[in-house]
């Protein structure tokens, strides 16, 4: 039960990092006036005009989310194996994916949406076990 709890917990905290971390891009690069970002139909329009940078600052949002899922699942579940963070990165990852799934995303942030969460989440765990050992 603590396992899947820290998982939970992990993806809480992972997805609160995403949106603090992707709404400070917005303020480095706003949407064009009058998008309303929660609507994917808005977004899918005008995706072709988002700077390059500005999709980075998405992935690195995505990447420091799952570290963060990570680094929770592994300070609450103690599990060695760093299972839970490995499962809290793949949640995480899934969900990346659903988005690119309903907003059209380039090939490139497919590639790295699918690449990073993981291995993200897995070193939040190590990060952990290094401090717990210390």
């Amino acid at each position: 039960m603590k396992k899947a709890l820290s998982i939970v917990a992990g993806v809480i905290a992972g997805g609160i990092t995403v949106g603090i971390v992707e709404s400070l891009g917005h303020l480095i690069w706003p949407p064009p006036a009058g998008t309303d970002i929660t609507n994917p139909e808005e977004l899918a329009a005008i995706m072709h005009t988002i700077p390059t940078a500005a999709l980075i600052a998405v992935l690195v949002a995505w990447a420091c989310g799952a570290w963060v899922g990570g680094l929770t699942a592994g300070i609450i579940s103690k599990d060695p194996s760093h299972l839970p963070s490995i499962l809290t990165g793949a949640v995480l990852m899934t969900l990346g994916i659903i988005t690119m799934i309903t907003i059209p995303h380039p090939i490139w942030m497919w590639i790295l949406g699918i690449a990073l969460p993981i291995p993200a989440a897995f070193y939040g765990a190590k990060v952990v076990s290094r401090l717990a050992t210390k």
